[in-house]
């Protein structure tokens, strides 16, 4: 198999995890995929078939043990995550990219990032939507200062705040310079959300404050309003900035554009399906390529917890019915309380 000296190694062999397989042959130089691990026989053969590791497990600690990846793909369902943890904090593999959501709770985010820390294992979290040019355009828009002082933004998405709300507010937070959120409010409904792997309201919406007093709303959850009419529910996903001078945004599956007083209408599309595995890619090589200086890297925890503090925040604030510091992540009985009450109706 091509690729470059660094050896990684994928644990969960369902869909998601044969995305981040087929991005080494995409464009991974850098390192190759040398083994695999899944408890389902006939799911981790039919990857090996396709994908060509040369070792295969049902055992995640027998692998790591085995192979000593210098990076570790946790793409296993959320609830099977803080089992692989233990694993983790165990075995310790050089680097783990895990895929979103990093966790379910705020205990449970912070026992990853400070666990791999104690271990001196490095932590990724799998936001590959960074890497999609689209958001790299909007990103650079933003930067640029033809929008002017930005005075607003709005984002949205279908799936609740776990499933595709850390999305979301990475996106959110990348483009913004990933500088930390001082507050957030929301509301939520909803308790159907709690039924599977991403445990959170089934709708959730508010406003994040930002530095320099910049509001951005936000939607997660079936009832979040469309994208340029995208059907597809996965796909109805974006973001836009206004400033005193123009607007930019840019949603997955239609490209981006800005408006500008000095420039008028630029508009490019793009799909989501080619990018995906573009961006995955990308995010791969640039993470094996960051292993030396982990932190640099915008998808280590110590940047991706940006997000995954909006999305505690976000159910926090509707736990307790008053704005919240992201920082402050606070205790699960926060979001017990939350669902407690969405049960009740």
């Amino acid at each position: 198999m091509p690729g470059g000296g660094f050896r990684s190694a994928m644990l969960g062999c369902g869909p998601r995890a044969a995305e981040h397989a087929a991005a080494y042959a995409a464009g991974v130089g850098a390192g190759r995929l040398v083994a695999c691990c899944d408890i389902d026989a006939a799911r981790r053969e039919a990857f090996a078939a396709r994908f060509g590791p040369q070792r295969c497990f049902s055992d995640p600690a027998e692998m790591v043990r085995a192979i000593r990846p210098d990076l570790l793909h946790v793409v296993v369902s959320p609830p099977f995550r803080p089992a692989i943890l233990d694993v983790v904090l165990r075995e310790r593999p050089r680097a783990v990219l895990v895929e979103k959501p990093l966790a379910r709770s705020p205990e449970e985010g912070r026992a990853w990032i400070e666990g791999c820390a104690r271990a001196g294992v490095a932590l990724f979290v799998n936001h590959q939507l960074r890497y999609h040019r689209p958001f790299e355009r909007l990103r650079a828009a933003v930067a640029s200062g033809d929008l002017g002082r930005i005075e607003f933004g709005r984002a949205s998405c279908r799936g609740n705040l776990l499933e595709q709300g850390t999305h979301l507010f990475d996106m959110v937070c990348s483009c913004l310079g990933d500088r930390p959120a001082e507050a957030v409010i929301a509301q939520a409904e909803g308790a159907a959300g709690y039924g599977g792997n991403h445990p959170a309201p089934s709708y959730a919406a508010g406003v994040a404050v930002f530095p320099a007093d910049l509001h951005v709303a936000f939607e997660c959850g079936s009832p979040a309003g469309s994208w340029r009419q995208e059907p597809s529910y996965w796909w109805n996903k974006g973001l836009e900035f206004v400033g005193t001078r123009g607007r930019a945004g840019a949603s997955t599956n239609h490209g981006w554009w800005r408006q500008t007083e000095a420039g008028g209408l630029v508009e490019e599309p793009f799909g989501y399906a080619e990018e995906d595995l573009i961006a995955q890619a990308r995010l791969t090589e640039t993470v094996l390529g960051a292993l030396g200086d982990p932190e640099r890297h915008p998808a280590h925890a110590s940047t991706a917890r940006l997000s995954f503090e909006l999305v505690m925040a976000a159910m926090r604030s509707a736990a307790l019915r008053r704005r919240v510091d992201p920082a402050e992540a606070g205790p699960d009985a926060d979001q017990a309380a939350l669902r407690a009450a969405l049960e009740r109706g």
